[in-house]
């Protein structure tokens, strides 16, 4: 390096020696890492934009990995420009994977910027998506059925939290002498923490769909728990009546809408099948309350403390298909939904 702060001659050349010794074996394609064509065309869109260009490099070959460069670039305009406008770019390099399936997490509202969604899942293997998280649940669960009735695959990370209450019912009925007794249930109660009502409606198809109960009225109360009455015809035509209520509480936690507790019993007192599953010794308390301590047979759910977003993506990309029973589930959630609002 001269004193003036300038490269010197023998400097520069050995510099452009070694770019072009790395670009023949492909270990580097110049500044941008886009090569010459690329090159070109990036620096006509980063002068008058910042912006960050993704190059996706294919090679043949032998399947050696993937290579990432990185990048950020700000050139200097010869026309006097008093702004610096720069660009980051990120080139990957690598063989050619065929049928390699392609996740969506969506982590805003579905209805957030509707076209570019919509785009983005019509090319997708699977859409990930977390309604703990919606705004209007009701309104927001009913998207995801038409979604799912245009052919495009939804995975709900919240109905992931639902499996230990869902086990633990069917464990319950799993006795011979109890097994026909299921059949007897015409009375569902679920408390559920105020803030998300997407576990409990969720919870409640899931019960429907598995015993055949068709959604024939919905009714929400408002107040302190914001009760929801759904009424089902069995398929013996039973009246099945369900309440589900928003409980106040004084720590939610980072997941709005858990389970706190469920009751499933019958009008018919010689039926076996009173069952009581909780998770905490307040909800269990609560469900005493309504009567049956005696005769309920309770089972507490272990806590999970709050299966966080993250964890549940990891666990869904292992098995990442198409759930049906979570398809059938909310079908029968959404004809529930479309009851509130005739």
């Amino acid at each position: 390096m001269a004193r003036s702060g300038k490269p010197s001659a023998e400097l520069l050349a050995m510099l452009r020696e070694e770019v072009a010794r790395k670009n023949a074996k492909g270990e580097l394609l110049g500044s941008s890492g886009l090569g010459s064509a690329g090159s070109g065309v990036a620096d006509a869109i980063v002068a008058a934009n910042p912006c960050r260009i993704i190059a996706l490099c294919p090679t043949a070959g032998e399947d050696t990995g993937v290579q990432a460069q990185v990048a950020a670039y700000c050139p200097v305009h010869k026309r006097g420009s008093g702004n610096l406008i720069c660009c980051e770019y990120i080139t990957l390099r690598g063989t050619e994977i065929a049928d390699l399936p392609t996740l969506l997490w969506w982590k805003a509202n579905p209805d957030a910027d509707r076209g570019l969604f919509q785009r983005l899942a019509e090319t997708s293997s699977s859409v990930i998506i977390d309604s703990s998280s919606f705004a209007e649940s009701e309104a927001e669960l009913l998207m995801m059925q038409s979604l799912i009735e245009e052919g495009i695959p939804i995975a709900d990370l919240n109905w992931r939290r639902l499996a230990a209450w869902q086990e633990l019912a069917a464990e319950a009925f799993d006795p011979p002498e109890r097994r026909a007794a299921i059949r007897e249930i015409d009375r569902v109660t679920i408390d559920y923490e105020q803030g998300n009502s997407t576990q409990a409606l969720m919870y409640l198809g899931w019960l429907a769909s598995r015993l055949q109960w068709r959604p024939v009225a919905f009714k929400q109360e408002e107040g302190d728990y914001q009760i929801k009455r759904i009424k089902f015809a069995g398929a013996d035509e039973r009246v099945v009546e369900a309440e589900l209520a928003a409980i106040p509480t004084a720590d939610t936690g980072d997941v709005p809408g858990d389970l706190i507790a469920l009751r499933l019993n019958s009008t018919n007192e010689k039926a076996d099948c009173g069952t009581v599953l909780c998770s905490e010794t307040g909800g269990c308390m609560r469900m005493e309350m309504k009567g049956g301590a005696q005769t309920d047979r309770f089972n507490q759910v272990t806590p999970l403390f709050d299966q966080v977003t993250e964890q549940l993506l990891g666990q869904h990309l292992q098995s990442w298909g198409r759930d049906m029973l979570y398809e059938e589930s909310l079908a029968v959630t959404a004809q529930m939904l479309k009851l509130a609002k005739r």
